[in-house]
């Protein structure tokens, strides 16, 4: 004769009842969120850094180039290589300063009362605002100065071409491309001017 067993089973007063573990605070959560904000800082400096760096290749490459007298066609088409990698590092160098913009920043320091007070009553919210240093500037110009040089590089190669010819098209994808970079330079360097204060 088989005989059963008869389980019960009591629930636990809700005092005594613990979430699952997924939904248990953690301790830790600042500080993970603290090691993120170092991570995504850490790899924007890096990308900022790599972008500085191919911009200094690229313009060592753009001026050597230019000591040799090459044919028209030769020369639209590595104007216009030279113009897509110009804006991937310039795409690089803008998304990491955006990103570094985008990070929580300490307070103001060293503003005047009226200054402080300016910026207390500036009512809505205002998009994060870039720190540049002066080397960040030297870098957006350099940017700039090397898409100009490549808008002249295409437009001496494109006058010496045959409209007809396939390297005309490849003078007007650097001109385009150079264009590109030097608005881009533009924006991030006007973005991040310091914010005048009237009184």
């Amino acid at each position: 004769m088989l005989v059963g067993a008869i389980h019960t089973f009591t629930k636990a007063p809700l005092s005594e009842r613990t979430a699952p573990a997924y939904e248990q605070p953690d301790e830790n959560t600042s500080g993970a969120l603290d090691r993120l904000g170092n991570l995504t800082e850490a790899a924007a400096h890096s990308r900022k850094a790599f972008a500085e760096e191919r911009l200094k290749q690229l313009r060592e490459q753009m001026n050597k180039l230019m000591l040799f007298d090459m044919a028209p066609g030769v020369q639209a088409g590595r104007s216009a290589q030279f113009a897509r990698e110009l804006k991937a590092a310039a795409e690089d160098f803008a998304g990491a300063f955006e990103a570094l913009a985008a990070l929580p920043r300490p307070e103001a320091q060293g503003l005047s009362l009226a200054q402080q007070a300016y910026l207390d009553l500036d009512d809505g919210p205002q998009p994060a605002q870039p720190s540049r240093s002066q080397a960040d500037i030297e870098t957006m110009d350099s940017f700039m100065s090397a898409a100009k040089q490549l808008t002249a590089m295409a437009e001496s190669a494109n006058s010496h071409i045959d409209r007809r010819d396939n390297a005309s098209a490849l003078a007007g994808e650097a001109y385009g491309t150079a264009s590109e970079v030097i608005e881009m330079m533009g924006r991030v360097k006007s973005a991040s001017a310091p914010r005048s204060f009237y009184w």
